[in-house]
């Protein structure tokens, strides 16, 4: 890929009493602090239009913008895949080390931007968000109406998300309910690390175990909430983390040495994949009075398919016991949006 000279500017976000560096190394950690302050000193950060130092006091909002000079960025899989498309609403397959949004180091090979090339449309904008390393189904919306219309976080938008995962051991019982709340602890050695908490946010995922092979177990989970990391957590939290997961398997060892080299083969062959096995295969999305729009994805990739075959997700969501599933996560969708709203639906 030709080396990228451009500029990209984000808000000032919870900078608390930090100034300006600081909140550089602890919300960008892509770099050193070390890094920052070349950075800096090379002149490649503005704030509020100005040359930034990095000594500057930080208000909510600001407008710090960021530099890039002649950056080659990294390899990324590029086989996604428009797989439905409506007036309003396209559902595509992401594959997984695809970021859906830029990162510190992917800036232009994004799902969100090569869906809008791909399409002819600057407009189609993602309404979920996948891990980079989870594989399976985003959908986009086309222009501000209708991303308002079906976002998640609209009151009249009604999802329900089902995946896939591999995990190590298995839940204790065949078909359950994770009702714990997650957050982060500052104190943590991985700061993105969501830990089940008492004062954490709310988190509901409903699970099956469908298959078990060689120490391992296939599940379908279908999150009632959206929360950061919400099934990886929730399964680590279980004592089944999902194979491949760098962060909740292994203690994060994995994630903790790659910040400061490259991953080998005995790496991946200890967390049994290069990425978490995690995909997701079915979106259904509607708003209240309307039908709703769905659409499936098979496509585990290679490395969740040497373990299950996607074969083995479809033929049991052919059966009634999907059917039960898909009952149970309306009526906890139901129960969550009265208890948020206090009206029964």
């Amino acid at each position: 890929m030709p080396k990228i000279n451009s500029s990209f500017t984000a808000a000032i976000r919870n900078p608390g009493s930090a100034r300006l560096l600081d909140y550089l190394a602890r919300r960008f950690t892509y770099h050193s602090p070390e890094e920052w302050t070349g950075l800096l000193a090379q002149g490649r950060l503005q704030l509020e239009g100005a040359v930034a130092r990095g000594d500057e006091a930080l208000r909510e909002g600001m407008a710090l913008r960021f530099a890039v000079v002649d950056y080659e960025e990294p390899e990324v899989p590029l086989d996604f895949r428009v797989l439905e498309r409506g007036e309003e609403l396209c559902f595509v397959h992401k594959p997984a080390g695809m970021p859906v949004h830029r990162t510190g180091k992917i800036f232009f090979q994004t799902l969100a931007n090569l869906v809008k090339e791909d399409l002819g449309e600057g407009s189609w904008a993602p309404l979920n968000r996948l891990d980079r390393e989870t594989s399976g189904l985003v959908a986009f919306a086309k222009g501000a109406d209708a991303f308002r219309k079906y976002a998640p976080s609209s009151p009249d938008s009604l999802w329900q998300k089902f995946y896939a995962a591999v995990t190590r051991g298995g839940p204790p019982a065949p078909a359950g309910i994770i009702d714990q709340p997650l957050g982060e602890k500052p104190d943590s050695a991985i700061r993105c690390r969501m830990h089940p908490l008492a004062e954490g946010k709310p988190a509901l995922t409903l699970y099956r175990r469908i298959a078990s092979k060689d120490g391992l177990s296939l599940l379908v989970l279908s999150p009632i909430t959206g929360r950061k990391h919400q099934l990886r957590a929730h399964l680590a939290g279980l004592g089944c983390p999902i194979v491949g997961d760098k962060i909740y398997s292994l203690d994060g060892r994995a994630y903790l040495k790659q910040l400061d080299s490259e991953l080998g083969e005995t790496d991946y062959r200890e967390l049994g994949a290069t990425h978490h096995l995690l995909h997701s295969f079915c979106l259904r999305i509607g708003v209240r009075g309307e039908a709703s729009s769905e659409a499936w994805d098979w496509d585990v990739g290679p490395e969740f398919a040497r373990t299950f075959k996607a074969l083995e997700v479809r033929a049991w969501c052919a059966t009634p016991a999907f059917g039960e599933l898909l009952a149970e996560s309306e009526a906890a969708r139901k129960a969550l949006d009265a208890k948020k709203t206090g009206i029964a639906f």
